[in-house]
């Protein structure tokens, strides 16, 4: 075969045979994306197509980004929108509500969350691999190690009262934080699933289903906590407990899905003793996961312990908490942006 003829084989997939047809009228989106990548692997293309792949390369992003983000935002929502019913309550309560929230249950999100990102690692390997059983064991070793830390946290929960005041926080916002914590011990043990169980997810890139049952949570977990505080006055314990149930009802809908969807078949395949073997190896791993994502989620959340040792400090807490909120927005966006990077 001549030279040029080469050539021209390379552009095949991006040209038609017709000699007529007009390169400006070819659909890149009908290609694979083996199709495009074996095309870059070879003689570079015109500079017309670089702006067309650009193009279809950020529309497919957006697409499998698109989901993952509105699970890491309504899943975060869930908590804000507590904290704007606990605002219909009193200032000194809202106080106790945002510091409990910050140093307390974002502490222990960030560690669930930093073991969890292994997760993803492990099992997206073993995805690529196509080692499907091996997924399902990861899962439910990985949701040992964070049952195993929520016990932990539990007493972190308890004792929040004693906790904030020994760093310094006002004992009136500290017992009203100590309220608000015992209300969310429930919250750390769904933590504890429905973080494996996403990640578990989304190494198959099982996106979709995910971002609908946030949403759907988020939605009754509106009505929910209206009900509880503005309708039957159950005060800072009720929101609390409101913000536990609809975590508890992800974990279901998650687990659920994992046991029910055909598209876990392959994956999933029934509980197993082996999740107890490797566990250290795997602690290793989920731990070095966790310190890196916890010191970039924790560094923002020490202002907010910081603006409670000011001369007033349920204001300061009350000002500061709304602006962390909105921050925490832009978090959640790159977090999940990031998430479906990894994928």
């Amino acid at each position: 075969m001549a030279a040029e003829d080469v050539d021209q084989s390379r552009l095949s997939l991006l040209r038609s045979s017709d000699p007529n047809y007009n390169d400006d009228d070819t659909k890149i989106s009908d290609l694979s994306s083996e199709q495009v990548e074996e095309v870059l692997g070879k003689k570079p293309l015109p500079l017309r197509w670089w702006f067309r792949l650009v193009a279809w390369e950020t529309r497919l992003l957006w697409l499998l980004s698109g989901a993952t983000i509105a699970v890491s935002e309504f899943n975060y929502m869930l908590t804000f929108v507590t904290l704007i019913f606990c605002g219909h309550l009193n200032a000194l309560e809202l106080a106790g509500a945002s510091i409990s929230s910050v140093g307390i249950q974002g502490l222990a999100y960030g560690i669930m969350l930093g073991m969890a990102s292994a997760v993803q690692t492990v099992c997206g390997q073993a995805y690529g691999s196509k080692q499907y059983k091996a997924m399902g064991i990861i899962c439910q070793r990985a949701i040992v190690l964070h049952l195993g830390a929520a016990v932990l946290l539990t007493f972190l929960y308890w004792f929040s009262g004693p906790i904030l005041i020994a760093i310094g926080q006002s004992q009136s916002i500290a017992e009203q934080g100590q309220v608000f914590a015992r209300g969310l011990i429930p919250q750390i043990y769904a933590f504890a699933l429905t973080c494996p169980m996403q990640r578990f997810l989304q190494a198959q890139t099982i996106v979709n289903p995910l971002a609908y049952m946030s949403v759907g949570v988020f939605v009754f977990h509106v009505f929910l906590s209206w009900i509880v505080v503005d309708v039957f006055g159950l005060g800072l314990l009720g929101a609390a407990l409101s913000l536990s149930f609809s975590w508890w009802l992800l974990v279901i809908s998650n687990g659920l899905y994992i046991l029910l969807s055909p598209t876990c078949n392959q994956t999933w395949t029934g509980f197993s003793w082996k999740a107890f073997t490797g566990i250290w190896p795997y602690f290793k791993l989920t731990l070095s996961s966790a310190v890196m994502l916890c010191l970039e989620i924790w560094y923002n959340q020490g202002l907010v312990l910081i603006s409670g040792l000011l001369s007033n400090p349920t204001l300061s807490l009350d000002s500061i908490t709304i602006c962390m909120n909105y921050l925490n927005w832009d978090i959640c966006f790159m977090l999940g942006l990031g998430t479906s990077a990894s994928e």
